[in-house]
């Protein structure tokens, strides 16, 4: 997950082609001015170190240099980029970027290849040229995600002859192991095509894609370290309707994480997105395991591309569509009732030891799956009718509760979260995790609010005692967010909000949530929605976070309605000391309503995508290394 860096000194605008500042302390992006090139570097540890910053201000078509001194040398992370602060519009979609050197510890590298533009992680925002980047690669549109920015060839040939690693692994140390510590960083790049658009139409009216079969299943397996271990994989052709077993066989046991699923590469295109895969059976080290539920169909983090059935995934859940995230595959329902009642966890978190701290070794896993209605697509109208907020009601109720998220991800979640929400033991409490990634309490009380009519209404969190640390990493909240029960129609609506921290009222510009699809929600801060990443100071740690707002719409006023909070506690039994291993992730998935287009994903919804390369046919042994990738 990518780590936006805190700006410690003001900016600075100055001459034409290179107008470059200096700032001790790590970059805050958000506080740059727009159209302000600059170096996105992240270490090893993902944490904010100090150093010195050179940017630049891109006024035209020319050469500029951006760089960084660090205080002291740090070990490179897997992501680095050059950036530009709202670049797709500052810029324009058919801007260019390309870097022609860089130098780091002040000596010249051997470029491995071309440089390509792309839209930062598709959100069609911020511009990127990924300088060292192992969990992208460009694609025919330069595209890195669901991307903006179209059309950009390199100056020789395709843009499939680019690279998103533009140095050796050699200088990574997270990457290559090497020890090697990176003092500074400066990079050379021209600008061309200023203020130019690439023409969407023309990428949009392009044939279709055609995917070539066969479809194969193979098993997405990951140690708790994310990293890459030796195994014997057996998959499977899928020819048609039927029964086939996939399987992989390390040769030594692994400690397995949080997400595991069985896939099949372009699935939605070549089995059809109302192909239904499901799980009759799992081995683990020989031995079946019992099914915690039923199984379900989805498109993979919802692309559209690769079918997947989550086997052990902490971080997705089904819903009426079976969907994860933006999901193709539609109204694929279980055999018994909706796909409500289906799991992403088919098996114990006793077998993973990321989650459960058990010490567990996989060393085998064998899934036998059935499947049904090869070839089948679902159409788009069937899933629409079933989308959508439900009526609203002008004469009733509805709930507002407070929600969040510090730098170390405790939280409190939106009600409707399948995982954390209302429905479960963690929403009347604030959940963080200790050294063993175990859920547990964070000592504060809840208050929220019943709407009862237009006026005015206050929720909040009081007496929170974050851990010593939470703040770390960054001097501000991750998230701050009313999340409400009232179907989002536009027929009642929030305003005039105000948000105090600590007793100091904190100017905001909130917005409604842009994925509030069936709730209506509004987001005060959100560090990877560019909307309402900054908003005004606040002090650390925070303590008492309130949240007033005005609502509107109803068919009635309610004249206790005055802002004054309900500070009613949840009863003791409700609080949760210690939440079950079993229930406890590394990253807790928080759904804020804000999509991953806009808000850079979920923060903690699986941002890694393990990427398997499989050259198999049915019952096919092949020797395979697993990589991961993420954005």
């Amino acid at each position: 997950m990518k780590k936006f860096k805190k700006l410690l000194a003001a900016v600075c605008t100055g001459a034409m082609m290179l107008s470059s500042i200096t700032v001790f302390g790590a970059q805050d992006a958000s506080a740059l001015p727009d159209g302000t090139a600059y170096l996105n570097i992240n270490n090893a540890d993902w944490g904010d170190f100090d150093a010195e910053w050179t940017n630049a201000e891109i006024t035209g078509d020319g050469s500029y240099t951006v760089g960084m001194v660090a205080s002291e040398g740090q070990s490179l992370a897997q992501f680095n980029a050059l950036e530009v602060v709202n670049g797709e519009s500052y810029l324009g979609t058919g801007c260019v970027l390309t870097v022609d050197s860089i130098k780091i510890n002040g000596e010249e590298v051997e470029l491995q290849g071309p440089s390509y533009t792309c839209s930062a992680d598709g959100t069609g925002v911020t511009t990127r040229v990924n300088i060292y980047n192992e969990w992208n690669a460009p694609d025919d549109t330069a595209t890195a995600g669901d991307d903006s920015h179209l059309d950009q060839r390199v100056a020789e040939g395709n843009l499939m002859d680019a690279t998103a690693c533009l140095f050796s692994s050699d200088y990574v140390d997270s990457s290559s192991a090497s020890g090697f510590k990176v003092e500074s960083i400066e990079v050379n790049f021209t600008v061309s095509g200023f203020g130019t658009q690439a023409a969407a139409a023309e990428t949009s009216e392009e044939p279709a894609v055609e995917v070539e079969g066969p479809a194969i299943a193979h098993l997405n397996i990951n140690n708790a370290d994310w990293s890459e271990f030796e195994a014997e994989y057996v998959d499977a052709e899928i020819t048609g309707d039927g029964t086939y077993t996939v399987s992989m066989n390390a040769t030594e046991g692994q400690s397995l994480v949080q997400f595991n699923a069985l896939e099949v590469e372009n699935g939605e295109l070549l089995m059809g997105n109302a192909c239904v895969l499901t799980v009759d059976s799992i081995k683990i080290n020989g031995e079946d395991v019992e099914l915690a539920g039923p199984s379900y169909t989805c498109s993979a983090d919802g692309a559209g591309v690769t079918t997947r059935v989550n086997i052990y995934n902490e971080w997705n859940a089904p819903d009426d569509t079976a969907t994860a995230g933006d999901d193709g595959h539609l109204d694929q329902r279980v055999a018994e009732g909706s796909v409500m009642d289906a799991t992403a966890c088919l098996f114990s978190s006793d077998y993973v030891d990321a989650s459960s701290g058990s010490g567990f070794k996989v060393q085998s896993m064998e899934v036998t799956f059935t499947v049904s209605n090869f070839g089948v697509s679902a159409g788009g109208t069937d899933a629409g009718e079933a989308a959508g907020p439900a009526d609203v009601d002008l004469d009733g109720t509805y709930n507002a509760y407070i929600g969040f998220q510090s730098p170390s991800y405790s939280f409190r979640n939106a009600f409707d979260d399948a995982t954390y929400g209302r429905d479960t033991e963690y929403f009347n409490q604030i959940t963080g995790w200790d050294a063993s990634n175990n859920a547990v309490t964070i000592p504060g009380t809840l208050n929220d609010t019943v709407i009862a009519g237009n006026g005015t209404y206050t929720i909040s969190a009081t007496g929170i005692e974050f851990a010593a640390d939470d703040f770390a990493s960054q001097d501000h909240m991750n998230l701050i967010f009313i999340s409400t029960d009232i179907p989002n129609t536009g027929a009642i609506t929030i305003s005039d909000i105000k948000l105090n921290i600590n007793g100091r009222d904190v100017s905001v510009n909130p917005v409604v949530s842009p994925d509030s699809v069936d709730y209506l929600n509004m987001l005060i801060q959100n560090i990877w929605n560019d909307d309402v990443a900054t908003i005004g100071y606040y002090d650390v740690p925070v303590t008492d976070i309130n949240i007033t707002f005005t609502v509107s719409g109803f068919n009635y006023d309610n004249p206790d309605a005055t802002g004054e909070a309900d500070t009613t506690a949840p009863a003791e039994d409700e609080a949760v000391s210690e939440a079950p291993a079993e229930d406890a992730s590394e990253a807790p998935a928080v759904d804020t309503g804000a999509d991953a287009s806009t808000s850079g994903v979920n923060p903690v919804v699986v941002v890694v995508i393990v990427v398997v390369v499989v050259a198999v046919v049915a019952g096919v042994v092949v020797v395979l290394k697993k990589k991961k990738a993420a954005k």
